[in-house]
């Protein structure tokens, strides 16, 4: 019997990088525990000898080394191989074109003991089996839909589209509902313009996430970001949290332990909350399942090169739902995109979720709240330590001599078309191109967000 209406105040959603959901959760599939994850037998075929197995030897970091494909190209032959079925045997020959070594490392995974941050925490509440990306392709298109429910029919990864969506946060605005977005060095949604010209009320650091909850005055709906760029600092280093490849992902296990540490503090405020982890797209690492082709297309509107529909979603990424409410062990087998996300927050915020959604897809997306089945709540779950640096968990390549990423270069171009917002002698007068290595990348955020916080 689910809790009375009501109960649920605040919906957290922390939205992490690029893994699949065999990635970091495959391997706890065992006798006692039926997650749909790996057998240990799956297979790619390899271009240059006999077929990859999948393996629970992932690292934190090193392995991938040249970034996994996760365009909408990319991902069409990791789905579909060299045929017409998705037979999601294409990952290792498409990640050869990317490395002129170490193909058959998309297809590691965790051992379970490696993640106990991640392990503990699904296993104590519930996963979500079947949550899909929302687009068959990289992190801007399905961060658009994760905030609007759509990407106006853009698959690319350019920053000037997301100027002109009507969001989660402006819908529940209306409607005198709180939300905000908690960053650490960047956020693309700032560029969305509702958000832009309101920025005291829609954006905080992580910081503010944790004094937030100290002081109990969440807003009813809470959307955290990572940190995306290591940098060296006179302080020391700050380390990037992301899990984004080939970030280090026991940083991002950290991230997750201090977010529920900050939520279970005070039992009055646990017993009110949902608190999600999800990825935004599997980064080109291996999945099993195929990614669902009926879904509902948000808008109609297809002015992508590719002429995709949107029917098709990406594939399988992790998603862990927690609150007091969520049983024990509870696998839930409702297929979700992030639309759901939204839809949660139609669902519980607003008296008139039936005839307010954003697009077509949130309108049809299942809820969140079908995992909330407890009518009572239960006690906080001990968390295990984060693992140290003798199994290796602190090591992350050093950002001065790493180059960027191609989601940090579009981090990068989403600062750019904000700094223009900036007066003439507030910009840096950097260009992209300017900007090499991970090291220059944080350090030019640090400086546009900088400026930007001044003026909330």
């Amino acid at each position: 019997m689910p809790p009375p209406p009501g109960t649920i105040q605040h919906l957290v959603v922390l939205m992490l990088e690029n893994r699949s959901f065999d990635h970091l959760l495959g391997f706890l599939k065992t006798p006692g525990y039926a997650i749909d994850g790996l057998e240990g037998t799956e297979s790619n075929p390899s271009p240059a000898g006999p077929p990859i197995v999948v393996s629970p030897d992932a690292s934190y970091s090193g392995d991938l080394t040249a970034d996994p494909g996760h365009t909408f190209e990319d991902v069409q032959e990791q789905i579909f191989g060299g045929g017409a079925a998705a037979a999601m045997d294409g990952f290792v020959a498409n990640y050869a074109k990317k490395t002129a070594g170490g193909a058959a490392d998309v297809m590691k995974c965790f051992a379970p003991g490696k993640l106990p941050i991640i392990t503990t925490l699904a296993r104590s509440y519930g996963v979500c089996q079947r949550w899909f990306s929302s687009v068959p392709g990289p992190t801007l298109p399905n961060r658009a839909f994760a905030h609007g429910a759509t990407s106006l029919g853009r698959l690319d990864m350019a920053p000037e589209y997301f100027r002109h969506f009507r969001t989660i946060y402006q819908l529940l605005d209306e409607r005198a509902v709180t939300s905000r977005i908690y960053y650490h060095d960047a956020t693309v949604a700032m560029t969305f313009d509702y958000l832009l010209q309101r920025q005291a009320t829609f954006f905080g650091t992580f910081q503010d996430f944790l004094d937030d909850c100290a002081h109990d005055r969440l807003p009813r709906y809470s959307f955290i970001e990572p940190r995306y760029n290591s940098q060296v600092t006179p302080a020391g280093p700050l380390q990037a949290n992301d899990q984004h490849p080939d970030h280090n992902v026991h940083q991002g296990e950290r991230l997750i332990s201090r977010i529920y540490t900050a939520l279970t503090a005070d039992p009055g405020l646990w017993r009110r909350c949902l608190f999600v982890i999800v990825y935004d797209e599997h980064g080109g690492l291996y999945d099993h399942v195929r990614p669902p082709d009926n879904a509902k297309t948000p808008d109609g509107l297809v002015s992508n090169p590719q002429a995709f529909d949107f029917t098709r979603l990406g594939v399988r990424v992790p998603a862990i739902v927690m609150s007091p409410w969520v049983p024990e062990g509870h696998l839930e087998a409702t297929t979700f995109d992030h639309t759901s996300l939204a839809a949660t927050a139609r669902r519980l915020f607003t008296a008139d979720y039936d005839t307010n959604a954003l697009t077509e897809r949130d309108r049809a997306a299942a809820t969140l709240d079908c995992c909330l089945l407890l009518d009572a709540p239960r006690d906080v779950v001990h968390l295990p330590q984060p693992l140290l640096a003798t199994l290796g968990g602190d090591t992350q390549p050093d950002p001065r001599a790493t180059d960027m990423s191609e989601w940090q270069a579009d981090l990068v171009q989403h600062a750019y078309e904000l700094e223009r917002e900036l007066p003439p002698g507030a910009r840096s007068g950097k260009t992209p191109a300017m900007i090499r290595t991970e090291q220059d990348a944080a350090q030019y955020l640090e400086q546009v967000f900088g400026e930007l916080r001044k003026r909330m």
